[in-house]
């Protein structure tokens, strides 16, 4: 199983209320409860949010993989409460919100390129306010294209070893040289061997010392 995908997001996006008239006469918008204001969101997007504080990365895990299918949205209380109330600050979020469907089926696309089978995934927004994307997926090792994914890891991970031992391989060379080139300048100072020549690599310029 996996889990992916971590960022953050800013919006804008234009909240309304509806007002209330009474007598023929403009009264102010009834205030609505934090209840109320998820029930709409849920209606509105056909998403389904649970009101969650996580304290803890195992809570956190233990919902996700709780979880199953799409349009999961984990909200913080206080970002709800705030919400709820401030039509503004409601704003920076709901075209997040608005998204999660949309989020849903791209991660579902992503998996299955890989061979893989979608289990849930979800947006999480936090205390903080910061938007994180999760999904959790299983691949088979029977079928051709989880053979597929897992050759790619294979390979991935074999370049990554290669480009290591490449690495200290041309480390190991440049200490080379220079100890070498060390012991013919020590020659040079001390007026030892009969004549000396230095190729710098890569530059074609060539010094030849005869002591």
């Amino acid at each position: 199983m996996a889990i992916s995908g971590v960022t953050d997001y800013t919006n804008t996006y234009a909240a309304n209320y509806a007002g209330a008239t009474k007598g023929g006469k403009d009264t102010a918008p009834a205030q609505q409860t934090t209840e109320e204001y998820i029930s709409g969101l849920e209606k509105k997007y056909e998403i389904k949010i649970s009101l969650v504080d996580f304290t803890n990365e195992k809570q956190s895990d233990a919902y996700v993989f709780g979880s199953q299918g799409g349009n999961n949205l984990a909200l913080a209380s206080n970002i709800a409460e705030k919400m709820a109330k401030d039509s503004a600050f409601a704003a920076k979020y709901e075209q997040v919100i608005a998204d999660v469907p949309k989020s849903t089926e791209e991660m579902k696309s992503r998996i299955a390129d890989l061979g893989g089978e979608n289990l849930a995934c979800g947006v999480s927004i936090d205390k903080n306010g910061k938007v994180s994307y999760w999904s959790v997926s299983r691949y088979s090792r029977d079928t051709r294209q989880g053979t597929d994914y897992k050759k790619i890891l294979q390979e991935q991970s074999e370049e990554k070893r290669a480009k290591k031992k490449e690495e200290e391989a041309l480390k190991e060379k440049r200490l080379e040289k220079a100890e070498t080139l060390e012991k013919l300048l020590e020659k040079i100072r001390t007026g030892a061997g009969a004549s000396v020549k230095i190729q710098e690599e890569g530059k074609g310029a060539q010094l030849d010392l005869t002591i």
